[in-house]
C-alpha cells in the first residue's frame, strides 16, 4: 500500500502542485500577455508561497488588471481582492469588441459616464488619430506616468499605454495595453474595442489640443491666411482654445483616406455626411 501511494504522487504532479498552488485559465485573448514562463501550458500552476489578492497574483503573471473582465472560481465572478487559497481554480476573462464602459460590473462597480481616452507618450500618434476621428483624447508630450494616472482617474478616461508597468498602478481603473504597433490599427483596435464605430466625428477636434472646433466666416481670419489658402478655400473651422485654422487642403484629403482605410479594417463603413470640417 505505501510503495502504490507513493507512486501514484510521483506519477501525478499536478496533483501535488494543487495542494500548495492556484490554477489559472485565461482566455485566448489574454495568453499573449503572460510573461514568457506560462505561455506554455493552458493552465497555471501558480505556488502559493505568499498571502496575495487575485489582482495581484494576475498580475505578477503579466497581466495588467485593467486587461481583466471579469474572474470566475466555480462559475462565479470575484472581486480583485480575494485572497486565493490552495486548489482554487480561477477563469481569467478578457475584454470582449463592443464593450460598454457605461455598465457597472462586478470588477468595476462605477462605470464611466461616457467614452473619453487619455494617452501616455507611448502611443502619442494614436492620440492625434483618436482626435481626427472625433473622440475626447487627453495626451501631453510632457507629461510623465504620475501626470497621466492622475489625469485617467479624475477625469473619468480610459487610458491606453504600451506599458504593463503603468497599467498595473491601482488607481487605474480603466485601461487598454494597446496590441498594436501601427497608428492606424491602433485606432482600429481601440473603436472595434469600445465599440465606436457608429461615433466616428471626423474633424470635429483639434488636432493639438483636443477641443471642440467652432465655424468661422472666412472673413473673420483671412488676415491669417496664406495668399493660395485665401484663394482657393472658402470653409474653414478654428480652435477657440488655441486658435489653429482648419480647412480641406490636401491634409484632409490623406485623412480622410487613413479613417476610410482604418474602417476598412473594421469591416465598417465611414458615413460620408461625417466628413464636415
Amino acid at each position: 500500500m505505501k510503495i502504490g501511494n507513493s507512486f501514484y504522487a510521483m506519477s501525478n504532479p499536478l496533483c501535488e502542485h494543487t495542494m500548495s498552488s492556484i490554477i489559472l485559465r485565461p482566455d485566448s485573448g489574454l495568453r499573449g500577455l503572460l510573461t514568457r514562463k506560462y505561455r506554455a501550458e493552458p493552465d497555471i500552476a501558480y505556488p502559493l508561497n505568499r498571502k496575495a489578492s487575485i489582482k495581484d497574483i494576475v498580475e505578477s503573471v503579466g497581466i495588467p488588471h485593467t486587461e481583466i473582465s471579469a474572474i470566475l472560481k466555480s462559475g462565479k465572478e470575484i472581486p480583485f481582492s480575494s485572497i486565493p487559497v490552495p486548489g482554487d481554480v480561477f477563469g481569467l476573462c478578457g475584454f470582449v469588441p463592443g464593450t460598454d464602459v457605461t455598465k457597472p460590473t462586478l470588477l468595476r462597480p462605477a462605470p464611466l459616464s461616457g467614452t473619453a481616452f487619455a494617452a501616455d507618450i507611448n502611443v502619442g500618434k494614436l492620440a492625434k488619430l483618436l482626435r481626427m476621428a472625433g473622440f475626447d483624447t487627453w495626451y501631453d508630450s510632457g507629461a510623465d506616468e504620475v501626470e497621466c494616472v492622475e489625469v485617467a482617474a479624475t477625469q473619468g478616461r480610459i487610458l491606453l499605454s504600451r506599458s504593463r508597468d503603468l497599467l498595473k498602478r491601482e488607481n487605474v481603473t480603466w485601461g487598454r495595453l494597446v496590441r498594436e504597433q501601427q497608428p492606424a490599427r491602433q485606432l482600429a483596435e481601440v473603436i472595434n474595442l469600445y465599440g465606436l464605430q457608429g461615433e466616428l466625428k471626423p474633424f470635429t477636434r483639434c488636432l493639438e489640443c483636443n477641443t471642440l472646433l467652432d465655424p468661422v466666416e472666412k472673413t473673420q481670419i483671412i488676415d491669417r491666411l496664406r495668399p493660395l489658402t485665401r484663394m482657393y478655400y472658402h470653409s474653414f473651422k478654428t480652435c477657440p482654445d488655441c486658435r489653429r485654422i482648419y480647412w480641406k487642403g490636401s491634409h484632409y484629403q490623406r485623412m480622410v483616406k487613413m479613417l476610410r482605410g482604418i474602417c476598412r479594417l473594421m469591416s465598417a463603413e465611414m458615413p460620408t455626411h461625417t466628413l464636415q470640417l
